[in-house]
């Protein structure tokens, strides 16, 4: 619930903050453009990235290996997209994040850890039905 709170309320109150202030500071037409072109720039990255982790994941399945790699940057990249799409310097920062693999990859490393500690405490299981 805080999670939502501060996606939906708090990101967008400190994203405007962030903005005016540099606006302030730079100029509004200098702002602008900036965050234009991380805009652009960003979706660019995340086109050739994507790219690249599809590639992987053909080049994985064809030689009948388990896709994980290309399947986690793919979803990263997924989640890094609407980050740097969102005018906002907060925002670009997170999604530009995303686009660091060594980053993205230890971020996956940790959810991994959380999920199986989860499980194995019993806080999280799975049911499997069949219709």
């Amino acid at each position: 619930m805080i999670f939502l709170f501060l996606l939906l309320i708090a990101l967008p109150i400190a994203e405007m903050f962030v903005l005016l202030k540099a606006g302030g500071a730079f100029g509004v037409l200098p702002v602008i453009a900036a965050v234009v072109a991380t805009a652009l720039i960003g979706g660019a990255i995340i086109r050739l990235q994507g790219l690249q982790a599809l590639h992987r994941l053909r080049e994985s399945t064809r030689n009948g290996e388990t896709p994980v790699e290309p399947v986690v940057d793919g979803f990263f990249l997924l989640i890094a997209a609407p980050f740097l799409m969102t005018p906002g310097f907060i925002t670009d920062a997170f999604g530009f994040l995303l686009l660091v693999p060594p980053f993205r990859h230890a971020i996956a490393r940790e959810a991994l850890k959380r999920i199986r500690a989860s499980i194995e405490s019993g806080k999280t299981t799975f049911t499997f039905r069949q219709f």
